[in-house]
């Protein structure tokens, strides 16, 4: 069900440098941003149950959270995708993802939807591409994030007429900074917003300025995984 709503075709068989699938659910999920430091991802899990291998790269917790299964995948650019799996319309709809990021560093949602993690210096240190979630017959189920200080927050919006089980998936990307196509469309995208330096560099403009709320920070990146 899970690699039938991700595809296998960017699973990694194993973790790489830096990442870390725990072999149970009560155990954090750790990788790498794009600067090469630690992050952590709490699962949202109520039960410390064992992890089981499953399919092409897939660890699966089974019964780890109400009605709900928990999986995690490592993939081949080095980021990681912490899936839940909504087996019925008891499950809970919201799950909560705590994350550890490096010091100094702060979630900022921005206007597709996408969260972008920045840095003390304002650098883009990696981020999660816009949420998604399928039902069992692959049909989207519209979902969303909100952020409250450190936590990760999807909203799965089912109704009665959803086909569960329904698979939800945050996928840590760290890699996204790294493609100069990817910078040249937010510079172009991102109305003023200039790129300063290369990978890892800081993003500046009036969006961005000294001070700059968080909100303004999320509109000035808007563009970043729309390019």
């Amino acid at each position: 069900m899970v690699e039938k709503a991700t595809g296998a075709v960017d699973l990694a068989a194993k973790p790489g440098v830096g990442q870390d699938v725990p072999s149970h659910a009560g155990s954090d999920v750790t990788t790498l941003s794009a600067t090469g430091k630690a992050v952590s991802i709490g699962l949202p899990e109520t039960k410390n149950v064992a992890g089981t291998k499953a399919g092409s790269g897939t660890t699966v917790y089974p019964g780890a959270a109400p009605s709900t299964d928990l999986a995690v995948q490592p993939t081949d650019d080095g980021g990681i995708r912490a899936l839940a799996v909504l087996k019925d319309a008891t499950a809970p709809r919201e799950q909560r993802y705590d994350i550890d990021l490096p010091d100094g560093s702060r979630l900022v949602k921005l206007n597709n939807g996408a969260v972008a993690a920045l840095g003390a210096d304002g650098a883009v240190v990696g981020g999660f591409d816009a949420p998604w979630a399928k039902d069992t017959n692959g049909r989207p189920v519209p979902t969303q994030y909100r952020i409250e200080g450190d936590t990760l927050i999807q909203t799965v919006e089912t109704t009665p007429t959803t086909a569960f089980p329904v698979v939800a998936d945050p996928w840590w990307n760290p890699t996204t900074w790294k493609s100069w196509k990817k910078v040249r469309c937010i510079a172009k995208t991102s109305q003023g917003a200039a790129v300063a330096g290369g990978f890892g560099g800081a993003f500046t403009g009036p969006g961005i300025a000294a001070g700059a709320g968080v909100g303004a920070v999320g509109g000035a990146l808007g563009g970043i995984w729309s390019c």
